[in-house]
């Protein structure tokens, strides 16, 4: 055998052995957690949130053009996985009103129907003014609103494990840039497998 035959082989028995024992994904890391949930959902349907993976994402139904962007990517996500053999029964995604003072359960259920959101995992909560401002620091989450009511938040979302540890951050909807929404569910599915 020639030495350039020999070279060939053993570079693809050790370019064989790299594929293998190179990890196919890389862990997660944990950002953070979330210790109260002191935040309800709007019909009472919160029962099994916590020992699931989520997806948390904050809005207001005010929100001129972030907010509902994201809810269609999200829906978007939801059928992507839903493409790749996961069932809502194996996660969650969180709306989390940042205007409980005008977003009561029936403005908020308007908005629900609004967008077509009608799975069962698909959950939106609230809480009282400081509830919210609470919930949110966890996150690293800010916003203001301003004299004409509009709010200005920060424009991520998070994927958490089904311990409440965030371990993933992604953009929101912002313009042309849509929610990525590929790398949401593989990061979920990711944590589903867990």
């Amino acid at each position: 055998m020639s030495k350039a035959f020999i070279s060939l082989v053993l570079v693809a028995i050790g370019f064989l052995v790299f594929q293998l024992l190179w990890p196919t994904t890389i862990d997660l890391p944990k950002i953070g957690a979330v210790e109260e949930w002191p935040l309800t959902e709007v019909n009472g349907n919160d029962t099994e949130i916590r020992n699931k993976p989520k997806i948390i994402a904050f809005f207001y139904t005010n929100c001129p053009d972030i907010c509902p962007t994201t809810m269609l990517d999200l829906k978007d996500v939801q059928q992507l996985l839903s493409n790749k053999g996961i069932s809502e029964e194996q996660y969650v995604i969180v709306a989390v009103t940042l205007d409980p003072l005008h977003d009561k359960k029936e403005k908020i259920n308007q908005y629900k129907d609004a967008f077509g959101i009608s799975s069962t995992n698909f959950l939106f909560f609230r809480g009282t003014e400081k509830e919210t401002k609470q919930f949110t620091q966890d996150f690293n989450f800010t916003y203001k609103q301003n004299q004409d009511g509009f709010l200005t938040h920060t424009t991520s979302m998070y994927v958490m494990d089904s311990t409440n540890q965030i371990r993933a951050l992604h953009n929101m909807a912002i313009g042309e840039k849509r929610v990525n929404i590929e790398e949401v569910a593989n990061h979920l599915i990711q944590l589903i497998e867990e």
